[in-house]
């Protein structure tokens, strides 16, 4: 027995000497100043998240050993405008999970992004979901994060990575109802990402949302582009829309860039409701922490949409279907 004890406290002891964790705290303030005419008025507006949404985040990792380790993440929306909190005022409404990392890729649980956002923001370019995107200013946001989801990425083999999540909609009337599946499939080689990415949602007792994301960017040294094409359609066929967006990003010198992007939303659904979006932005890089940035965007709507120019979290001015936004835009992101 003397010896299984001072076995197992051999054991205790290695263990706790190889298991390393560390805790990161990290964050993003980002402000910008809004102009913009809808052809009736002019609005002038202060808003937080142009380039990317304002947040106090936690990030932490613990070494078990072995290729395997415990981590877990922590974040909160920040209105930096007026100081309240964004995601509806919940505590850590963009992120907040637990999870485990293995040999063979990492299971999470909690509240995470779906797989179709990590593919809008990776061929999208120019920023993410940011002023800059016509898929910032069609995509419906509501699909992009999921609650009390479970989400595993595989480690990546040639060049390929996998991830899956299923959400549950905790629903004890309908069983179904809010359940959310989704997965994609993504290749990086060189100069050249593409993937692709499904999501469905259970909305009602007999109707499911579906969203396809098909996108790739290839980097050509003086000039990076992307291309972006989603679908969404419903079971009864009474929300169809295409999108297609090509992003361009010009690298000037090392301390700044231009961004271009053109967008084209078609409703299948809804008679004259489609949409086109122009928009350039110019970035300056003060630092690596420190960017500002200006820019204009211009969307012609038809006489049944009315789509606005959004930032990464600053929200478009009310519009009147048929009205076409013009907007000017100049800002700060700083990240720590």
């Amino acid at each position: 027995m003397k010896r299984y004890f001072a076995f197992a406290a051999a054991l205790t002891a290695c263990a706790a000497a190889s298991a390393q964790s560390s805790v990161t705290m990290y964050g993003v303030v980002d402000q910008y100043f809004d102009r913009t005419d809808t052809g009736s008025v002019t609005v002038n507006r202060l808003q937080s998240g142009g380039l990317a949404g304002s947040r106090l985040g936690f990030r932490g990792r613990e070494d078990l050993g072995g290729g395997y380790g415990a981590f877990f993440l922590l974040e909160m929306g920040i209105n930096a405008d007026d100081g309240s909190l964004g995601q509806g005022g919940l505590g850590f409404g963009r992120q907040s999970f637990v999870g485990l990392a293995t040999p063979y890729g990492e299971l999470s649980l909690g509240r995470q992004y779906v797989p179709h956002f990590y593919s809008l923001v990776t061929y999208a370019l120019n920023g993410g979901l940011a002023f800059g995107q016509s898929v910032n200013y069609y995509t419906d946001p509501s699909i992009l994060r999921v609650n009390n989801s479970v989400a595993y990425s595989t480690k990546t083999w040639n060049g390929f990575t996998g991830q899956f999540l299923y959400g549950l909609g905790e629903n004890a009337a309908a069983k179904s109802l809010g359940n959310v599946a989704a997965a994609s499939l993504a290749y990086a080689s060189g100069p050249l990402k593409a993937g692709v990415a499904f999501t469905q949602r259970k909305t009602t007792a007999t109707n499911s949302d579906r969203y396809l994301v098909v996108g790739g960017t290839y980097d050509f040294g003086a000039v990076k582009a992307g291309l972006v094409a989603t679908h969404r359609r419903d079971d009864n066929n009474s929300n169809e829309s295409t999108l297609y967006d090509l992003t361009v990003t010009i690298p000037v010198g090392s301390t700044s860039a231009v961004a271009l992007d053109l967008g084209r939303f078609q409703n299948k659904s809804v008679a004259n409701a489609d949409s086109t979006a122009f928009t350039v932005r110019y970035d300056y890089f003060l630092s690596k922490r420190t960017t500002l940035y200006t820019g204009f965007a211009k969307i012609k709507n038809d006489a049944g949409a009315a789509f606005g120019v959004n930032g990464a979290t600053g929200a478009a001015v009310g519009l009147t279907p048929g009205q076409d936004p013009r907007t000017f835009v100049a800002g700060i992101r700083h990240t720590f």
